[in-house]
Order: C-alpha cells, then sequence, then structure tokens
C-alpha cells in the first residue's frame, strides 16, 4: 500500500469517526457522553494504583419497565490480592445496586460477597481479600472442615449490576406530533488490578 493510499485511508477514517464534530464544531450530546466515558474510565485506572493494572470493562444498559440484572465475569490469579475500581459517573438517573459472587447466577448455591445499592455519580474501590474472607466464612457454615477452608480460593468473580424499574417516558415529536418512548441509558466502568508485591 503507497502513502497516498495510506492517507487516503486515514482521511476516510477520521471524517466518519463517531466524534467527528457536526456542523461546525458542535457535537451531539452522545458524542460528548462519549467522551466523559473515556475521562472516566482514565479515572477509573488511575484509582488502581498501587496495583498492576489488569484490564476494564464498560457495562452499558437501558432502563427498562421491569429490574434486571447484567452479569460480567472476571477471572482472578488465586493467590494474588484484587482491587476494583468502579466508576459509576456515567449513571445519572436511579442508582444501580451491585452484587458480586464466587458463581454465576445459574447456580442457587452462589455466595454474595459484595453487595452495595443506589450506585450512581460516584466512584469507589474494594478488595478481593475481604471477599475472600466472607467466602471462607460461608464454606465453614456449610460444614467445611478448616484444613479445607484454609487452602480455599476464589477463581473468578461474577458481578451483577441490578437495574432498577423505571416508568416509561413519552416526548411528543415536534414533527408529526406522535408519542416517543424515551430510552433512559447508563454506563458504569470496572478496572481491575492486583497486588505485584
Amino acid at each position: 500500500m503507497n502513502y497516498k493510499n495510506i492517507i487516503l485511508f486515514f482521511a476516510f477514517f477520521i471524517l466518519s469517526s463517531p466524534f467527528e464534530a457536526q456542523k461546525g464544531d458542535e457535537i451531539s450530546p452522545y458524542q460528548e457522553y462519549l467522551f466523559q466515558l473515556k475521562e472516566y474510565r482514565k479515572n477509573c485506572r488511575n484509582a488502581l494504583k498501587p496495583y498492576r493494572y489488569d484490564g476494564s470493562l464498560t457495562t452499558h444498559f437501558s432502563y427498562k419497565e421491569f429490574t434486571y440484572a447484567k452479569e460480567i465475569e472476571i477471572a482472578i490469579i488465586q493467590n494474588e490480592i484484587y482491587r476494583l475500581s468502579f466508576n459509576a459517573m456515567g449513571i445519572l438517573n436511579d442508582g444501580i445496586t451491585i452484587k458480586i459472587y464466587d458463581k454465576p447466577k445459574k447456580f442457587n448455591n452462589r455466595t454474595l460477597l459484595y453487595e452495595k445499592d443506589n450506585i450512581s455519580g460516584n466512584e469507589f474501590t474494594i478488595e478481593t481479600n475481604e471477599m475472600i474472607d466472607k467466602f471462607k466464612q460461608a464454606k465453614r457454615e456449610q460444614g467445611y472442615e478448616e484444613k479445607v477452608v484454609s487452602h480455599l480460593r476464589l477463581k473468578k468473580l461474577f458481578i451483577d449490576y441490578i437495574i432498577p424499574a423505571t416508568d416509561r417516558v413519552f416526548e411528543i415529536n415536534e414533527d408529526d406530533g406522535s408519542e416517543v418512548k424515551v430510552i433512559t441509558k447508563g454506563a458504569i466502568i470496572l478496572a481491575v488490578g492486583y497486588n505485584n508485591l
């Protein structure tokens, strides 16, 4: 590929980018929201220090007329302590709930390791050492012997974002006077790091 084709490719890419300005220098509210999420991701990653960055995930969701959950899974190195940094600045409406388990939602006997309610417009970090303690205590209560419990480790964490039900909102379309359903969205960012000392 010659230089002329490379330049044309980049010019096309830049002009067709979702971040390109519209009508002069104006940007749409959605483009502004995407820029804000990019900043939130940086803040989320910075909150991991001094832990070593392992990855991040932005979970987008829409509010519906019923409560529902979106589940994500993260793998962890068994003998390391992890820090989870959550940034909920992208949640501008009703707060969501975060629940962290040792197994996916298809299992009835999973252990709740962490829970936080009404999360919106904030950021916070948690570490897995408290979750490991809860996990071991739950196994003791289930009758596991102490020598078995002392060797138990978490291999994966299953994080459930529970999005609350919201009432349906309509706007009137100015062009034809019809009612249009307003879709309310949000996003939460998770960055993961481990203690590499």
